[in-house]
């Protein structure tokens, strides 16, 4: 097995291990808590300055971060940023030991952590702390994911390097470290089943609660995807309001503010059907072609491609934007989606490669918005990439300015995909995020349903009207809400407020929206406001309790960096949006783009000679071809280490400007650059169950596998307006001869004309998908449906779509 470590010294290559990390998870209904534990020891002679950064979900709130150090616990604080960084520039100037965590200015799906001044022959606890809201997918699974990848993110020439770029190679060492994964699950209803996509689990079901869980790792976790755990429950899309008392927090003077009023949680699963679908529309897939989509993500891209093709409505228009360093398109301009066009499409989703470079997605997409609108058919954009760029606020920019007149929907695919992107993009372009980040996740079946959402018409001006007890105001978060499709879930806070003479009682709470023609949609919650008094006070800041408050903060934090980076857009610069935003950043204790968590043990002083050097230390396994900006996909863990040793060169005037009162020396506080990956061991009982389990998971993937070349055979053959036809190839895939399967039409139909022809291969066909390949059905039911409609259209008056169906079924020999 390949050991890493996490702190590595300058001088002489020696190492610092880290000793042992632990992930605490507190799954509650929509939510989770997270609590990372990482134990390092420096066995060192001298203080080391540590440096590493981990990815997080762009919805996580950071609310919590401290040390342990020879006994003394060092609770951070947030400070606007500048001011936190020469708190800590001060503080290892002067010999403390400080630390720092900082949101990426890149991106803000990374974060940064410094530990200045670890103490010789110390050991050094450094516990960080976050909520996020969970998403909610196919069948009502609830889907926590523990970001361990943070793959090498590509950044155009004109922009900043992306830290993670920056990651060196890993080194082997003899010393092993343990890796503990514990997760605790509160469903809002019973338990179904607990599975995961990228680990074996050991689930225990409460028998007393089957609400509860406990869960864990039965093998050891190699760090090449993410963590990722369905929760599926029996009652997953119902309606649910969670009210959180407020608290005042002891050191905080926030007695009016956002933590001292409760905060209530309103999840909304709103569906409605409708028989309008439209035909009209100009659909544009944009897919990535860089260096980093080789392998399987190419091959899953390449089959998603042509299946999102054959699903298209005839009459629409469409183009395929594909995009590395350069981007290639398929036309000049949107196309009329016909026979002609499919065929040059569906060539090219055959042949397409991942050869195109690195990763520039904002010039493709520029491209797109630059194109002139085909009247009477709204844009749609399908973006599919691995989400590896490093300049994702100027692309989500560029997105909002055209959200007017562009939907955006996005896929990231594959683990260490950047949230940020993803999900910022979606939200800029009004459109949704999906996300695979393994095989058993298809592609193909989300893209499907995408393109369904796509088709039919959202809930528009959406609202929420709060019919409160009296005594009572609310403050909304987010203010303004986003249009909603059928089936999606709608995350809204509340800041309620009571006066001194609130009254107590159930609270009312209505969705609404416009549908369709102009059809109103009413969805109705319901809470109680039978809360605790406020001021109930807290001791700590990170406390649990209330984790609403921080995701509410975390959302309207964001709500307001997006309004600042509209505002910059327009040259305008909002010094008051700036204030409210650092100010509810320190009040909630969240981080942001603004702001940082700041720690210093001023019992420690360590003598230092000599400035902080940057240095490049080898941590992980990466490969990155700087000259073709070419990334592969390798295992990356955000909670390492490593460690920026102390030369004897003077400081550069450069790294001098980041330090202001510097007590002794001046020295640079270098950029955080570096981390480390990690691994655990099984015994060999353990190994042997795992390895049998393994070996039955694969065998039923190889027989799953078989399947898709099949289906998308027979799905490639259908033509631009739905039909089939009888052709050599759909033939063989129904496993009869061309003579048993005329001879089994109905008399109605002539088989030897044209149309006649058509209808029943379009029968045989369907029968086939129907029969075959059932289990499959979120993936070709588009296509069937074109089919469907396009026989019921052209079939003779005597002849009914069904009997047409039997006929066909015992031809091929299926049940339907």
């Amino acid at each position: 097995m390949d050991r890493r470590f996490g702190l590595l010294q300058k001088e002489n290559g020696s190492r610092i291990p880290l000793e042992s990390i632990n992930i605490h998870v507190d799954v509650q209904g929509f939510t989770a808590h997270v609590v990372a534990s990482m134990k390092y020891s420096n066995k060192e002679e001298n203080p080391i300055e540590a440096i590493y950064i981990f990815p997080l979900d762009e919805q996580a709130a950071v609310c919590g971060f401290q040390a342990t150090i020879d006994g003394r616990t060092i609770v951070a604080e947030v400070q606007e940023k500048e001011e936190a960084r020469d708190t800590y520039d001060d503080a290892i100037s002067s010999g403390q030991s400080a630390f720092l965590l900082e949101e990426s200015d890149e991106s803000s799906d990374i974060f940064q952590i410094s530990v200045g001044n670890l103490p010789p022959k110390k050991e050094a606890l450094v516990e960080l702390r976050f909520v996020t809201e969970l998403s909610v997918e196919a069948e009502g699974r609830v889907v926590f994911v523990l970001p361990t990848v943070l793959n090498p993110r590509y950044s155009p020439a004109d922009s900043t390097a992306s830290l993670s770029t920056q990651i060196p190679r890993a080194a082997s060492v003899d010393s092993p470290y343990s890796f503990e994964f514990a997760m605790k699950v509160k469903a809002t209803s019973a338990i179904s089943e607990i599975t995961s996509p990228s680990n074996t689990l050991r689930v225990e079901i409460d028998e007393n609660d089957n609400t509860q869980a406990k869960v864990g790792l039965a093998e050891s976790h190699k760090f090449d995807k993410d963590v990722v755990v369905h929760v599926l429950t029996r009652e997953p899309f119902k309606p649910e309001a969670i009210v959180e008392n407020g608290i005042k927090i002891e050191g905080k003077e926030d007695g009016e503010g956002f933590m001292w009023n409760p905060v209530v949680m309103l999840n909304f699963f709103p569906e409605f059907k409708s028989s309008e679908s439209s035909e009209k529309g100009e659909f544009i897939f944009v897919v990535d072609r860089s260096g980093s989509m080789g392998g399987s993500r190419m091959d899953s891209a390449k089959e998603t491609l042509l299946l999102f093709l054959k699903s298209l409505p005839d009459g629409c228009y469409f183009n395929v934007v594909g995009f590395g360093s350069s981007y290639k398109t398929l036309f000049k301009k949107s196309e009329l989606y016909n026979d002609a066009n499919l065929k040059k499409a569906t060539d090219l989703a055959k042949s397409m490669q991942a050869d195109l470079g690195g990763t520039e997605i904002l010039s493709p997409l520029q491209w797109v918005f630059s194109q002139e609108h085909v009247k009477g058919h709204p844009r749609q954009l399908f973006l599919l990439t691995d989400g590896e760029v490093g300049n994702t606020a100027q692309v989500i920019n560029t997105v909002q300015k055209n959200s007017s007149n562009t939907r955006c929907f996005t896929f990231g695919i594959g683990s260490g995909v950047s949230t940020a992107l993803i999900k910022g993009v979606a939200r800029a372009g009004k459109g949704t995020a999906e996300f695979v980040t393994s095989q058993e996740d298809r592609l193909q079946v989300k893209i499907i349903k995408t393109l369904k959402r796509a088709l039919q018409p959202v809930i528009s001006d959406v609202s929420v009207a709060w019919d409160l007890t009296e005594g009572w105001t609310v403050q909304q978060i987010p203010s303004s809400l986003p249009p909603l499709f059928s089936g999606d879930r709608l995350v809204v806070y509340g800041l309620v407020k009571p006066s001194e003479n609130a009254k107590q009682g159930m609270n009312k709470v209505r969705l609404q929206g416009t549908f369709g023609n102009n059809e109103k949609v009413e969805h109705l919650i319901t809470f109680n406001t039978s809360l605790l008094p406020k001021g109930c006070v807290r001791d700590k800041v990170t406390n649990v309790s209330v984790f609403l408050h921080r995701l509410a903060a975390k959302t309207l934090i964001q709500e307001k960096q997006d309004d600042l980076n509209e505002a910059y857009n327009r040259g305008v610069e909002n010094e008051e949006h700036k204030t409210l935003l650092i100010s509810l950043s320190k009040s909630a204790n969240v981080v942001s783009k603004l702001t940082s968590f700041v720690a210093v043990d001023s019992e420690s002083h360590q003598s230092v000679s000599g400035p902080l050097q940057r240095q490049v230390v080898p941590s992980f396994n990466v490969a990155y071809n700087h000259s073709a900006r070419k990334c592969k996909k390798k295992s990356m863990f955000g909670f390492g280490l490593t460690a920026i040793g102390r030369a004897s060169r003077p400081a550069s005037a450069q790294e001098q400007k980041r330090v202001k009162k510097a007590k002794g020396s001046k020295f640079s506080n270098p950029i955080r650059q570096k981390k480390k990956s990690f691994g655990g061991r099984l015994s060999k009982a353990a190994c042997a169950f795992v390895d049998a389990e393994r070996d039955e998971v694969t065998k039923h993937k190889q027989e799953q596998a078989e399947d898709v070349p099949a289906l998308l055979s027979v799905i490639s053959l259908q033509k631009a307006s739905g039909a089939w036809d009888l052709t050599d190839q759909l033939v063989s895939l129904c496993g009869k001869s061309r003579d048993s399967l005329i001879t089994g039409c109905s008399a109605a139909i002539a088989v030897d004309k044209s149309e006649g022809n058509l209808l029943w291969a379009t029968a045989l066909a369907l029968v086939l998908l129907m029969g075959k390949f059932g289990d499959k059905k979120d993936e070709w039911e588009m296509v069937a449906d074109k089919g469907k409609k396009w026989m019921k259209k052209n079939l003779p008056v005597n002849v009914k779509y069904d009997e047409m169906l039997n006929f066909a079924a015992a031809a091929v020999g299926v049940q339907i």
